[in-house]
């Protein structure tokens, strides 16, 4: 497989989708359905936590006892109400929806069809929330399990062997950790092959089932299928790097926080048309057959 090929097609697709007016008019209002659901999460958890949940709480967590500060809960607030504007990103998912519809084939989609970019964005959702199931059992078990061990262990190694019980929660928390990193990369590897089966598809039932993806990663080649996940990853890990280095040179003010997360929004857009794309290609790879390569020997 070549590919340099794939990737180049990607690239193509995505220039056509958006380097042209219709395509950046399409850029611009699939950014603003990713702020708006995003803005709006934010600014109504802001009012409710900082002017309802924050005095509530200083007035139980902020005593000489806890050593909590005013400042310091509002700080946190704040950070769960950009958690909780994440989480209208997820409830309006026409973003991703846009990105399920450009891997169904490469016609260039418009946004001619909220209603359908939201119920596409839904399927996506379905995925994903349906592939996350073994990383929640996985945390709740280990959360069970922890808490269980802690007050046993506490309460058996007291006093001088109390340090055997903290090396003993490190030690859990270790596996846990590993546990729940290879679980997620063993899901992905089956969840991005999982979602261009939704697309073309369009059954969630086939789109899960981890024979049927399995089979499908078969004919594409592990190595190749491997490779193509490594790429993609480096592309998002760049472009993430690349925005949080930006915020880091204004020592990560709220202004430039903003901005920055704005622009990675921004660029999110294009990237995620290019990433679909990809692996939409290398999909297709697995139903393309081998071209054989048939030399005449007539001089011989």
């Amino acid at each position: 497989m070549e590919h340099a090929e794939q990737i180049a097609e990607a690239v193509s697709y995505t220039k056509d989708t958006f380097l042209q007016v219709d395509g950046i008019v399409t850029w611009v209002k699939l950014f603003l359905a990713a702020v708006i659901p995003f803005a709006a999460g934010y600014g109504i958890a802001t009012i409710l936590l900082q002017y309802i949940i924050k005095p509530l709480l200083v007035s139980v967590l902020v005593v000489p006892t806890l050593g909590f500060t005013e400042a310091g809960i509002a700080y946190m607030l704040q950070y769960l109400a950009a958690v909780i504007g994440i989480l209208f990103l997820f409830l309006f998912p026409y973003v991703p929806g846009y990105f399920y519809r450009s891997m169904q084939n490469r016609e260039i989609r418009k946004l001619d069809d909220l209603f359908g970019l939201f119920f596409s964005g839904w399927k996506v959702n379905a995925l994903v929330l349906y592939y996350a199931i073994p990383l929640v059992v996985i945390f709740l078990l280990y959360a069970i399990l922890f808490t269980y061990m802690n007050g046993a262990l506490d309460f058996v190694l007291n006093g001088d062997l109390s340090g055997i019980a903290a090396a003993v929660d490190y030690l859990s928390l270790a596996v846990y950790l590993i546990l729940e990193f290879a679980t997620a990369v063993f899901l992905a590897l089956f969840a991005c092959i999982g979602l261009v089966h939704l697309a073309r598809t369009g059954s969630l039932r086939k789109a899960v089932n981890m024979g049927t993806i399995a089979g499908i990663i078969k004919r594409i080649g592990w190595y190749d299928y491997i490779l193509c996940i490594v790429i993609i990853t480096i592309i998002l890990l760049a472009v993430a790097v690349i925005f949080l280095g930006l915020a880091s040179i204004f020592g990560y003010t709220a202004v430039a926080n903003t901005v920055c997360f704005g622009l990675l929004l921004f660029v999110a857009i294009p990237t995620g048309i290019f990433v679909t794309r990809y692996l939409a290609n290398i999909y297709d790879t697995a139903f393309t057959e081998p071209v054989e390569d048939i030399e005449e020997f007539d001089d011989f």
